[in-house]
């Protein structure tokens, strides 16, 4: 069995998620999932030294073309062709950005075996000089977002199974306010009134722009450009935040390890299991349901004795798993 971080946080959050999402895919992406990850690809090839534009432009491409076909997992009523041309729009200027951070080029991270049966597959880049390295979206940093980030098993997982340190590159993004994404990536200032007063992202008092009009890149706009401002102004610079985080004594790198195998041991029996229906003989995690990303298996658990989940339209079965 090859274990990572995120099959792992889903046995601990709950085992029928963990046994629906090694039998079935989920068709709608989620925005900002699917942001993370043409971001992962994007900033892995630019760290390479690809072209930016070149990459910019294919990460846009992938995000519409997902968008398009499966679809997006959005709320009831939302413009998700607006919401995308949003999402995209931030992936071109982070992605423009990038060049700025004087990122090492970085390679996938091996698979890690941990006993005869049981690997660990990192989920972080890593670069030449061994050090691991992990991007991260969030609408908001604070002392909490970087306390769960650093907690997680996608940082101290693969720092305590590679036994290397890591650096975290949290990447703010601010939030979806009326269906649009308010965060200077997106979205800069224009006065009402004034025509001849160019678009701004900051105040130098730091006061908001009450009264002004928001502007939207993906309304029509110069994406270098609208990097170039940001940067000039102060703002990009306070949306990428740099964490270092140290690697963890040797007593603690064993008891990580142990722990991790435990959990292996009960995935193990759990997917010894046999019938398509195996989730079910596992009681709900209803705590787990709606966290700060909702479970998306919540139509199959919360609908009344589903008996065949493909026919929801929500979810395919996975290429050698039982439908």
């Amino acid at each position: 069995m090859i274990l990572d971080a995120k099959l792992l946080s889903d046995l601990q959050a709950c085992p029928r998620r963990f046994l629906l999402n090694t039998n079935y895919e989920v068709l709608h992406w989620r925005p900002k999932l699917l942001l993370d990850a043409c971001l992962r690809v994007g900033i892995q090839r630019i760290s390479n030294g690809q072209d930016v534009a070149v990459v910019a432009s294919d990460a846009k491409a992938q995000f519409l073309q997902t968008a398009a076909n499966p679809g997006l997992d959005a709320p009831r009523g939302t413009d998700t062709y607006k919401l995308a041309k949003d999402y995209c729009a931030l992936l071109e200027t982070i992605l423009l950005a990038a060049p700025r951070w004087s990122l090492p080029a970085l390679t996938d991270s091996p698979v890690v075996a941990l006993n005869s049966t049981t690997q660990w597959q990192p989920l972080a880049f890593t670069d030449a000089a061994g050090e691991l390295h992990r991007f991260v979206t969030t609408d908001r940093i604070d002392d909490g977002t970087i306390a769960r980030e650093l907690h997680s098993w996608y940082v101290f997982g693969d720092m305590c199974v590679t036994r290397k340190s890591m650096t975290v590159h949290v990447i703010d993004i601010g939030q979806t306010r009326n269906g649009r994404r308010a965060s200077a990536w997106a979205r800069g200032w224009k006065h009402p009134a004034m025509a001849n007063l160019k678009m701004r992202f900051a105040r130098k008092d730091g006061s908001t722009f009450k009264g002004w009009l928001p502007v939207y890149l993906a309304d029509g706009g110069d994406a270098e450009a609208w990097v170039a401002q940001m940067y000039a102004e102060g703002v990009a610079q306070g949306l990428v935040h740099i964490v270092p985080v140290a690697l963890p004594s040797e007593a603690v790198i064993a008891d990580t390890v142990w722990q991790i195998l435990q959990e292996a041991s009960r995935a193990h029996r759990l997917s010894a299991e046999r019938g398509p229906r195996r989730w079910l003989a596992q009681p709900m995690s209803r705590a787990a349901c709606d966290g700060m990303i909702p479970c998306p298996f919540q139509n199959v658990c919360h609908g009344e004795m589903v008996t065949d989940i493909i026919s929801l339209g929500l979810y395919s079965p996975r290429k050698g798993r039982a439908a």
